[in-house]
């Protein structure tokens, strides 16, 4: 089955010609937008791949109706591919129900997988210079504010030795025996971050 698309930009553009072009090339339906081509929301178009099943071919006018930008064109092509639909474009020599358009669609996904290659490259490079510089990926090192606050009664308490890490990690709300010894280390408290034995239960006075 032949599916058309047509699109326009603004309300004030008609879609006449596109439509009549669409119905001479024998599209059995035509889905229709009025939406920017950068818009990535597009109801239509996203009607027709829904409604589109493999071996169905996609009509445009011409291939910017389907994307502005040449990677959005990209990942649309490949997309279309991976749907095991075919693309005609009539103002453009694309038509890959025959062997050569099928290669048209081969290089386009090649161009999406040299893309994201480049993209995984890049952000391992720029990984590799942040740590040379003696930078680290993810989270930066740090105390949150909430812990900075409460870091001294942690202190006194852990040097009171009255409660066992456990219970002060649970009066406080602390997450992990890592974090706990940070903000003692914060507070300026000298730790072996092992872990002191627990007070006698018998004599153990609740906070």
């Amino acid at each position: 089955m032949k599916l058309g698309y047509a699109r326009v930009s603004t309300s004030e553009q008609v879609l006449d010609l596109q439509l009549d072009a669409l119905r001479q090339a024998g599209c059995e339906q035509v889905f229709t937008d009025t939406v920017s081509g950068v818009q990535a929301h597009k109801p239509s178009w996203e009607q027709l791949m829904a409604y589109a099943r493999p071996g169905d071919t996609i009509v445009v006018w011409r291939l910017d109706r389907l994307g502005r930008s040449t990677k959005h064109l990209i990942e649309v092509v490949e997309d279309l591919s991976r749907r095991q639909l075919h693309l005609i474009s009539l103002q453009d020599p694309i038509n890959t129900t025959s062997p050569s358009g099928q290669l048209v669609f081969q290089i386009f996904c090649a161009l999406a997988e040299h893309e994201r290659n480049v993209l995984v490259q890049r952000t391992h490079a720029g990984l590799q210079a942040a740590r040379a510089r003696g930078r680290q990926g993810g989270r930066p090192p740090g105390l949150a504010p909430r812990y900075q606050k409460i870091a001294p009664a942690v202190k006194e308490l852990y040097e009171a030795g009255q409660q066992s890490t456990r219970q002060l990690m649970t009066y406080f709300q602390i997450g992990s025996r890592r974090t706990l010894y940070k903000i003692l280390r914060f507070a300026g408290c000298q730790i072996n971050e092992k872990i002191p034995a627990l007070p006698n239960k018998s004599t153990n006075k609740p906070l």
